[in-house]
């Protein structure tokens, strides 16, 4: 990436609905150089994809959790990924869309005394209680949990634009 993707890449994160000749005029280039380098980003993996960032308050979520997940020892039942792998999908495949179950946003694998971290948007607390201990707690492949309810949102991805690394 050259400093023209890189000013492209912030600028489409900020708004990206910009017609092709605002984002040329910002940029002092011609948009169908705007409009090529914005498919080499998206072919190279840099543009992932375009979707509405919308306000999960807004949509009933009220309750934010970060939940640790700690995996127990030994193979996953296909052995073709590890456990801890297997039961974040899963984990995300249950609950995101049924009915009851809350959003979980986000999926890590991680390091420490925990296996995962899941990013856990619920309507309620009785909604977050349920999927903590009834679904995580039912799951024989999970060995224990932490949670931390967030009080207040001070800032996320929502609100900001993920800055290039400058080249090393």
């Amino acid at each position: 990436m050259d400093e023209l993707d890189r000013k492209l890449v912030l600028l489409l994160q900020i708004h990206g609905r910009r017609a092709l000749s605002e984002l040329g005029r910002k940029l002092n280039r011609p948009k169908t150089t705007i409009a090529a380098r914005i498919k080499k980003l998206e072919e190279g993996g840099v543009i992932l994809g375009y979707k509405a960032v919308v306000n999960p308050s807004a949509l009933g979520y009220r309750v934010l959790a970060f939940v640790l997940v700690s995996v127990r020892r030994g193979p996953s039942a296909r052995e073709a990924k590890p456990l801890q792998l297997e039961v974040a999908e899963r984990v995300l495949s249950e609950c995101n869309g049924e009915r009851g179950m809350p959003f979980v946003e986000e999926a890590y694998v991680i390091t420490g005394p925990y296996d995962l971290l899941f990013k856990v948007w619920a309507r309620d607390i009785k909604q977050l209680s349920a999927f903590l201990v009834t679904y995580l707690a039912s799951n024989p492949d999970i060995q224990r949990t932490e949670t931390f309810i967030a009080l207040e949102v001070v800032d996320d991805w929502r609100r900001r634009a993920m800055p290039p690394a400058e080249p090393a």
